[in-house]
């Protein structure tokens, strides 16, 4: 479960607990292979209850690499929002919509006009800003025309909230009449800490002597994710400590061919875990890492939090708003 589905799912949790109704439409799960898990019909909607959510899921085309289809991929849950969500959900009070991606927008401001309810446009990233900065596409016609979506959808949404002060501001200096708020991601402090260790997780980062530096998170290209094979592989054979990468996406194949091919042993890298046993992965560990492959504006990692709840100092390689808010914090 990435951050925003974590973030997403405790607040609904959080909303039922003050006494509201919440119900989810979102796409079938195919997170993060690009497959849609097979307990699911790929070309159908699902209904099911995810805790206490009513969780309304419809079908799309999926896609883990490649610029054109992942747009694909973007456009077609907005057309499966379209169709299946009047159908399928009941008519809110309020719709609270996540973005990335941008385009989720046009669903957005479909379904508010069709159910006559207000919509909160949450920005966990600035995009086209974000895809920029990360290469995924280059400035031009395409960036242009994303930048007067964002803006629109901005002004046309009844407020917009953002997991950084540096994404609020942003929304800000370009659109100083919208009402913002800034909801960053966080944890529960119960379910950390080092008392949640065991063996199940022992085991899995492996037995060896030394120190343990784990990431746990999205194997992305966002993350820059080859600098700690550069790390593992500058070490001398006399310094302790062993690298240990949590998760998948769509670098997890070249970090393991370089692995190989090079033979880093000081690296490991562990399949994907459900959500609830990264406390206990983290207890077990004796350094987090965060890792980004570039600064963006307003990106900051849920993974810090993680790592503070659980007692961890952490290693960034990276500055701007993660950089103070650790050094704020004295934790890394």
């Amino acid at each position: 479960m990435g951050a925003p589905q974590a973030r997403l799912s405790e607040l609904g949790e959080r909303l039922i607990d003050l006494g509201w109704e919440v119900e989810v439409l979102t796409a079938l799960p195919n997170y993060p292979t690009g497959k849609v898990f097979e307990e699911f019909d790929s070309q159908q909607p699902h209904v099911h209850q995810v805790g206490r959510i009513r969780t309304v899921r419809v079908p799309l085309y999926t896609a883990k690499q490649g610029f054109i289809k992942r747009i694909r991929c973007y456009f077609s849950f907005v057309r499966g929002a379209k169709r299946f969500g009047p159908k399928l959900c009941q008519r809110p009070d309020l719709l609270f919509v996540e973005s990335p991606p941008l385009f989720i927008s046009y669903a957005a401001k479909y379904l508010a006009k069709r159910w006559n309810c207000p919509f909160v446009f949450n920005v966990s990233d600035l995009w086209p800003e974000s895809a920029i900065r990360m290469g995924v596409v280059k400035p031009g016609f395409a960036t242009k025309m994303a930048e007067r979506l964002e803006l629109a959808t901005y002004r046309r949404a009844t407020a917009i909230t953002g997991q950084s002060d540096e994404i609020i501001a942003s929304v800000q200096a370009r659109c100083p009449e919208v009402r913002t708020q800034v909801i960053t991601n966080g944890v529960d402090p119960s379910r950390f800490g080092p008392g949640h260790a065991d063996d199940e997780a022992r085991q899995l980062l492996g037995a060896e002597p030394g120190p343990i530096f784990i990431f746990a998170g999205l194997l992305g290209l966002a993350q820059g994710l080859n600098q700690i094979l550069d790390l593992a592989k500058s070490l001398e054979d006399s310094t302790p400590g062993r690298f240990v990468l949590v998760g998948d996406g769509p670098a997890r194949e070249d970090l393991e061919k370089r692995i190989q091919r090079e033979s880093i042993d000081r690296v490991k890298i562990v399949p994907a875990q459900p959500r609830e046993r990264i406390p206990a992965l983290l207890a077990c560990a004796d350094v987090a890492i965060i890792s980004l492959g570039m600064t963006i504006p307003g990106a900051v990692p849920s993974k810090i939090y993680e790592a503070m709840a659980s007692s961890l100092p952490i290693l960034l390689n990276a500055d701007g708003e993660p950089a103070r808010r650790i050094k704020e914090a004295g934790c890394g």
